[in-house]
């Protein structure tokens, strides 16, 4: 229910960036139920979408049958955030087999698909060698675009994109493209701070939701609208909001239950109302809970240690019961356990700081943290099987790889890690991932400071400084104005290290917002500064 990374992981392109890729026209197959299917995943009702579809499994026989089938499983893949999946389901058709139609929408897909997994470059190649693509597809082309032109952190080129994809689509019969377009301008004016033209393309977006009668895109919009309603001080009508949205869940969908829970968490947890947040979390646990797998319960029980220790409300009976059900963990994929062992380590090593590990606690400490060093080799095995279009989930693996090396020990290869922090960024930018490429020049500021190379740590620094001006007002800028106001004081530039602050707090975000290591540098370096250093 919550993202394993301290801060937020590569893999995680913003929720309102998320397209529904359902939208060709469905083939009519003999025994295959298409619409049917499609109007499951519309529904949000992922799990019945993919008993319709391997109940007609056997059926599929010639070259139409078998299109119409791997594309509706690349949907739910897709849905269910599984995009390289999609990929590799699209590359077994046989293309030799489509019509001109067929291709382009095909194309078009993988495209969107690549985007998702954070090869813009590749993306955008398939875009410009489209053989003439029809007004049909000039949505879908601008998606693209604006989304590439986003991680790029060119807003103002994304912005322009959206809205003449606004524009130039305004007569037309309104999809779920069209919902992508202007909910995405949308979330864009929020970013460049133009909130009252945010509201109204939120709002836009939400009603065509509701035209089109689709779940899942009301989902997003809500999830859009009732924040930007709050920020624009309009508490009423948000709280009617959230009324609304709760009346549209079906509360025996574990699908609709994920999303609403996990949006009313976030929520509030950003309006920093701890007694809503942990009454929410508790809910959602005794409501989502009977509807999931026991494998889903351990991992998101690993989720809510964290929230829970955040929050300080981390009760010694739920550390017990993490405790309890330690050896489940080992029955998940490799990067899911360890992930779910370096949350635990996180809370079991603070702990140990402050001194309250009880024996048994302590004797856990040291076997997660030596499960957590074994787990590294399988890591590397799966980085090297990892497809190179798969740009999110390479560098999070091998950021993955680097926290494990550095688990507890100061002995560990730390110019190989280095190493590993600047080819994580130099993906992103031969990918098209700026703002990625951007956090990741901060991480090696971070380990250059660890390591005392502070000639290393100033150079990316000074970078830091020219490429934070590229993104003012993104969602990345304030968390990286305060690390380069650390790493200035570092550098013995008190002077910068003020400047760099104070525009962390004319930004009136709140530091409660940030994972705990991003408040620590913010405390510690308040309070040296104001001790006149």
């Amino acid at each position: 229910m919550a993202h394993i990374r301290p801060r937020v992981p590569a893999a995680c392109i913003p929720r309102c960036s998320v397209y529904p890729f359902v939208l060709w026209k469905p083939l009519m197959a003999m025994f295959f139920d298409s619409p049917r299917c499609l109007g499951f995943i519309r529904a949000n009702e992922l799990k019945r979408a993919e008993q319709l579809l391997n109940r007609y499994m056997q059926y599929f026989l010639d070259p139409v049958e078998r299109y119409s089938y791997y594309l509706t499983q690349a949907a739910i893949a897709s849905a269910k955030n599984d995009d390289r999946r999609s990929i590799e389901l699209l590359n077994k058709i046989d293309v030799k087999t489509l019509n001109s139609a067929e291709k382009t929408r095909l194309e078009l897909l993988r495209a969107r698909y690549f985007t998702r997994l954070g090869d813009h470059k590749k993306a955008l190649q398939i875009i410009e060698h489209l053989s003439d693509p029809s007004d049909e597809y000039s949505l879908q082309i601008s998606l693209v675009r604006a989304v590439s032109a986003e991680f790029e952190g060119d807003l103002k080129r994304s912005s322009e994109i959206l809205f003449d994809a606004i524009e130039s689509a305004s007569d037309r019969l309104k999809n779920a493209d069209y919902f992508c377009v202007l909910n995405n301008y949308g979330r864009i004016q929020k970013i460049m701070k133009n909130e009252t033209e945010s509201l109204i393309h939120y709002r836009k977006a939400l009603k065509l939701a509701k035209d089109l009668n689709e779940k899942h895109l009301m989902h997003v919009a809500y999830q859009n609208v009732i924040p930007s309603l709050v920020s624009s001080h309009r508490q009423d009508e948000a709280r009617q909001f959230i009324s609304e949205y709760r009346s549209i869940v079906d509360f025996t969908n574990p699908d609709d239950l994920v999303e609403y829970y996990n949006f009313l968490i976030e929520f509030y947890r950003e309006a920093n109302n701890r007694n809503k947040l942990f009454e929410t979390i508790d809910e959602a646990r005794e409501r989502v809970y009977p509807f999931v797998s026991r494998k889903e319960q351990v991992v998101c029980d690993i989720s809510q240690l964290r929230m829970r220790w955040n929050g300080g409300v981390l009760a010694p009976a739920f550390l017990y019961q993490i405790e309890d059900q330690y050896p489940e963990y080992a029955e998940l994929s490799i990067v899911e356990r360890f992930r779910c062992y370096m949350e635990l380590h996180h809370v079991l090593q603070r702990l140990k700081e402050d001194g309250r590990l009880i024996l048994s606690q302590e004797a856990l400490f040291d076997q997660n943290r030596e499960n957590i060093r074994r787990l590294i080799p399988a890591l590397e095995d799966h980085l090297d099987t990892t497809p190179e279009y798969c740009v999110f989930e390479k560098c999070q693996v091998t950021w993955d790889i680097i926290r494990g090396k550095k688990c507890g020990t100061d002995d560990y290869d730390k110019e190989r890690v280095l190493r590993m922090l600047e080819d994580i960024r130099e993906i992103h930018i031969i990918h098209g991932n700026y703002i990625e490429a951007f956090n990741a020049g901060l991480d090696i500021c971070d380990e250059a400071l660890g390591q005392k190379q502070y000639e290393k740590m100033w150079e990316y620094t000074q970078s830091a400084m020219t490429e934070v001006q590229k993104i003012r007002g993104h969602p990345a800028e304030a968390s990286a104005l305060i690390r380069i106001a650390c790493y200035a004081y570092s550098a013995g530039r008190h002077d910068l290290a003020r400047e760099y602050l104070g525009r962390f707090e004319r930004t009136d975000v709140q530091i409660s917002h940030f994972a705990d290591w991003i408040q620590g540098y913010y405390i510690g370096l308040k309070q040296e500064l104001s001790s006149g250093g």
